[in-house]
């Protein structure tokens, strides 16, 4: 830092002193004369009443003589040092004055630099975990499986899901990986991610965080950086889902969600429904609905490729989603038992 400000406040070079330099004959010339001058005036002043009434040891003029002699050999031979003496002393005392007011001005300025630059950088740290906070804050952790899906981004332009996304860059990379994947499904699944990426960057704030993989697997760094970060995780892997919930991590599956919107059907609803085909079980027949919720009809054999009137009996919620159970309306069916409905469950497992 000095180096920077002495580039930036460049200091002026020390002045030279300049000195008269006199010949030795005439310094001699000027010490003689001025000698001579003091001892004039020594002479003159010495020259008292009390002198002359009491002369020394009775001698006219010695007093005076003496006193004038003593006056030139110190100028002559002692007041050139100490001028001299008194110069060096004043010139330090200025000099060191001088370096020292520089010296302190110095390191105030210094001090005022390290503090202001130290102010600086707490700012832009402040101001970087404010905004690492804000970003993160009801964030969602989006990984592979659900940008390759494409449903979360069609919740996102409906406006159901305006928190912002968290996509690691480990995750772009491994849909960038499968988009140049020799496997024709696997490249056409990275390029879907990787436009998703794209689109969801149009709909709600994307973070793409630096994250250092140390070798560690996608599903673990995905874990961490939920864990460390106390984020919510988007994925519709299960092995995934399982392992963040027992590391505590808030999962968010859109098949749970896609179940979670189909409509409600109660025991004893009519509706209509065609039956696709044939079931594993004893003359039951199969059908969809619209939301793709699988109708297993029982005696709905013999009615295939055909539209008939059901009644729901029940609804089993199963990994795979709903099942509804329903017999004809027109059948008259007679209620289903504990035994029979543990049978239609059974068929029900065969048929799916």
């Amino acid at each position: 830092m000095e180096e920077k400000l002495e580039t930036k406040y460049k200091m002026l070079p020390v002045p030279q002193r300049r000195t008269s330099k006199l010949a030795p004959e005439v310094k001699l010339l000027l010490r003689s004369i001025t000698a001579l001058v003091l001892f004039i005036i020594g002479f003159n002043f010495s020259r008292s009443s009390f002198f002359r009434e009491y002369p020394l040891f009775g001698v006219a003029y010695l007093a005076e003589l003496i006193i004038s002699f003593f006056a030139a050999f110190l100028r002559f031979f002692y007041i050139p040092r100490l001028l001299l003496w008194a110069k060096s002393a004043i010139e330090s005392l200025i000099v060191n004055t001088v370096a020292e007011i520089v010296n302190r001005f110095w390191d105030l300025q210094t001090k005022r630099i390290q503090e202001q630059r130290r102010a600086k950088q707490f700012k832009r740290s402040e101001e970087e975990r404010l905004k690492h906070i804000e970003e993160h804050r009801d964030a969602i952790l989006i990984d592979t499986s659900v940008l390759i899906d494409g449903r979360y981004l069609e919740l996102a332009k409906l406006g159901f899901m305006e928190n912002n996304a968290i996509i690691p860059q480990f995750v772009i990379d491994e849909l960038h990986a499968l988009s140049d994947s020799k496997d024709d499904l696997k490249r056409k699944k990275g390029r879907r991610g990787l436009d998703s990426v794209k689109d969801l960057k149009k709909k709600v704030k994307v973070v793409i965080p630096e994250i250092k993989n140390d070798g560690q697997g996608v599903d673990k760094l995905l874990i961490r950086y939920a864990r460390e970060q106390k984020v919510k995780l988007a994925t519709l892997d299960f092995n995934l889902n399982k392992v963040a919930s027992v590391n505590n991590i808030k999962v968010l599956n859109i098949n749970e969600l896609a179940n979670s919107l189909k409509a409600v059907l109660l025991p004893g609803e009519d509706f209509d429904i065609k039956i696709i085909h044939e079931g594993k079980g004893r003359s039951q027949g199969v059908g969809y609905l619209a939301d793709g919720t699988m109708v297993i009809v029982e005696a709905g054999k013999d009615h295939v490729n055909q539209d008939v009137r059901v009644k729901v009996s029940k609804v089993i919620q199963s990994p795979a989603g709903k099942i509804v159970f329903a017999v004809i309306a027109e059948s008259h069916s007679i209620p289903l038992g504990p035994e029979t409905s543990q049978v239609l469950f059974k068929n029900s497992s065969s048929a799916v």
